[in-house]
């Protein structure tokens, strides 16, 4: 049986740990993480039986709702926040690292673990560079067309990324390229 009290401590050990967190890095995502949070909270506070506290209607938040609401909650709330706090303080490099050296054991069975962290970390670091590449597309095809409204904006995301999608995938190489040119970043030869 969960114990409610050891769940406060646990919170009150994330949230000292949230406040050296930057505050840039902790607003992003929060939106929808708190929409799924209530969610949750309400879901399993409603349709839950036993002892019922309030009743309106056929609506109903009983005891073990309330409690078991909470204590769902809060899980998930630790999971976020431990992962908000882990990649704010942690470089890429290094858990993409402790991730394939913890699960270096799973290559014995036949698995490329070593191959496949080696493309996840070429991919996150990918990342950054592409959102600066669709950025600066964005506002050059906004610029050059009239866009209005939500279908605007719309149409003017579809006349470049479908193009762009399609030559990352012909040529990845020359995708990237471009971006370390625009970036002044001199290409490595082998």
């Amino acid at each position: 049986m969960e114990s409610l009290p050891l769940y406060a401590v646990i919170l009150f050990l994330i949230l000292l740990l949230l406040i050296r967190v930057p505050f840039a890095s902790l607003k992003s995502g929060w939106l929808p993480i708190s929409f799924f949070l209530a969610f949750t909270f309400l879901s399993n506070v409603f349709f839950s039986h036993g002892k019922i506290l309030y009743s309106i209607g056929s609506i109903a938040i009983t005891e073990e709702g309330l409690r078991l609401a909470t204590v769902r909650t809060l899980r998930i709330f630790f999971m976020v926040a431990g992962a908000k706090i882990l990649t704010a303080t942690t470089p890429i490099d290094v858990m993409v690292e402790a991730l394939r050296k913890a699960l270096s054991p799973l290559e014995k069975t036949g698995m490329p673990v070593g191959d496949f962290f080696s493309v996840m970390g070429l991919t996150l670091k990918c990342f950054p560079r592409l959102k600066d590449y669709l950025t600066e597309n964005y506002r050059n095809h906004k610029n050059n067309t009239e866009s209005k409204g939500f279908w605007g904006r719309v149409n003017i995301m579809s006349s470049f990324l479908l193009p762009m999608f399609i030559q990352s995938i012909q040529n990845p190489e020359v995708f990237f390229k471009e971006t370390d040119e625009k970036a002044g970043i001199s290409p490595q030869r082998n």
